[in-house]
Parts: structure tokens; C-alpha cells; sequence
């Protein structure tokens, strides 16, 4: 076996040296340019994205005229990960008597009946090997508007931020330094923690 020579070990060093200075280069780079604005690519990941449902629901009407709160149709998201679309039968806690005639309601009417799903088309989604818990969110005052964007104005929900990893980042160091007047002289301590998103 023949010893490596000094020629040969300051030759990688020389090419380790470089390649540390081109990553760290990309990522110097890449954060001027700001966590938040790169797009992911996936279309159910993507800013803006704003598929047609196979019911037209209005969280304008509901959520917005209304005034109905989230937590009424969406109550996973006080008690944990997934706020969860609603099942049928909270939708007809109202429309058993409300607009029953409407075209849209009788489509939630027939699924209650014949015990179908009603096949939503997911907007907001996140990569698996991210551990996002609505319940720990929610029930420290974190508003759904704040990652939801105005849902209470929507017709047709979209999403409306990138839910990248920088703006996650950017919106808890936001909230520790300066947290909203609501929840203002709480001890808020967001995450900065890898683990406490990614376990």
C-alpha cells in the first residue's frame, strides 16, 4: 500500500476549499434572494393555486358575510395536525333548513344520503418530511389569516403564501420579535429549531 503524498492530500484540500466556497456562495445567493420567493414546483404546493372545487362553496359568504368562524367547519385545527375538511353533516347543521332547494346543497345532500365522499381537490400541502401542526398554532392565537392570507374575502380559495421553508422561518422570527397585539406580552418563542419542524 503506498503512503499518500503531500502533493496529493494538498491537491483535495484544495478542491474541498473550493467547493465549500461554491456552496456557500449558492446559499449566500439564495437568501439575498429571500427564502420565501422560490416557488415550489409541485402545482398542489404552488402560490396562487386555485382549483375548481366539485362544489361551489363561498368562504367570502360564509367565513366573510356571515361570520363564521373557522373553527366551526375546520374544529381539527384546535385539536391537532390536520384541520381537516369538514364531513357533510356540519354543512347540513344549517342546510337541512337554509337554501335546501340550491343545486350545490343538493349535491352535499346526496352525499350525505348515499354515504359518498365528496371528493375535495387539496389546495394547501406540505412536503411529508414536514411536521406542521395546526393545533399548536391555533390555540397559541396564531390566526388562520396568517397563512391562509384573507380566506374571508375568498369566492374560490387560493393559496395565498408560498409555505416555503424561508417564509415559515421569517413569519416565527416575526412573531417572537414582534407578536401580533392579541397575543402581545405573551412569552412567544417560536421555533428556529430544525427538529421542530422536521422530526
Amino acid at each position: 500500500m503506498h503512503p499518500i503524498s503531500a502533493t496529493a492530500i494538498r491537491f483535495v484540500a484544495r478542491r474541498a476549499s473550493t467547493l465549500v466556497a461554491l456552496v456557500a456562495l449558492v446559499l449566500v445567493a439564495f437568501s439575498a434572494q429571500g427564502c420565501d420567493q422560490v416557488e415550489p414546483q409541485l402545482p398542489s404546493y404552488q402560490k396562487g393555486y386555485q382549483p375548481a372545487q366539485p362544489i361551489k362553496y363561498s368562504h367570502k359568504l360564509h367565513a366573510g358575510d356571515l361570520g363564521i368562524d373557522c373553527k366551526y367547519c375546520h374544529f381539527g385545527a384546535e385539536q391537532g395536525k390536520h384541520a381537516g375538511v369538514p364531513p357533510v353533516n356540519v354543512c347540513l347543521n344549517c342546510h337541512k333548513m337554509v337554501k335546501t332547494a340550491s343545486p350545490e346543497i343538493k349535491k352535499i345532500q346526496e352525499a350525505y344520503d348515499t354515504g359518498k365522499s365528496i371528493e375535495w381537490v387539496r389546495i394547501h400541502k406540505l412536503p411529508d418530511f414536514v411536521a406542521f401542526d395546526h393545533s399548536r398554532h391555533v390555540n397559541r392565537g396564531v390566526a388562520c389569516q396568517t397563512c391562509h392570507g384573507p380566506i374571508q374575502e375568498m369566492e374560490v380559495v387560493k393559496q395565498q403564501n408560498t409555505l416555503a421553508m424561508g417564509w415559515c422561518v421569517n413569519c416565527h422570527r416575526d412573531y417572537t420579535a414582534n407578536p401580533p397585539p392579541h397575543i402581545a406580552g405573551k412569552n412567544i418563542n417560536a421555533s428556529l429549531d430544525c427538529s421542530g419542524c422536521h422530526h
